[in-house]
């Protein structure tokens, strides 16, 4: 990890240090004990170039068949802000949502991207499972 991000807020937006926000994620994906943790975690390892970490988040079945250069092409963007819109837990707390808007800037042009992400307890362990793109304004 580059040392200036280890003395620095959070890529996330949390207002954390890194040191005591994703990164403790980053080495000990359990613990990420709320979806919307491992969600910031994984906007964090976009911004950081994390592409081991992001493929890890998948649920095995879907990792073993991501295209490592389609997730690597999202760490080269530049990301900028990161706002949860909402966080919710299914009653049983095995599935969860985060409505997120993720900032970015894409050769030298800025475009956000919103997404209601869906994420599954396996084990004790939160994964990313996938997302729909819910209709927005620009802004």
């Amino acid at each position: 990890m580059p040392s200036k991000i280890m003395r620095n807020q959070c890529p996330c937006g949390s207002k954390k240090r890194y040191k005591n926000c994703c990164e403790l994620i980053h080495k000990d994906h359990s613990k990420a004990q709320i979806p919307e943790q491992l969600m910031r975690a994984r906007y964090s390892a976009y911004a950081l170039g994390l592409i081991d970490f992001i493929i890890n988040t998948y649920p095995h079945e879907i990792a073993t068949t991501l295209p490592r250069k389609e997730i690597e092409s999202g760490t080269l963007l530049t990301w900028t802000k990161l706002v949860i819109k909402s966080s919710s837990l299914s009653q049983n707390e095995t599935e969860g949502f985060v409505h997120f808007k993720a900032f970015y800037i894409e050769n030298g042009a800025s475009y956000a991207l919103e997404e209601l992400s869906r994420f599954q307890k396996v084990n004790g362990l939160w994964f990313y499972v996938d997302g729909t793109f819910p209709e927005s304004s620009c802004n």
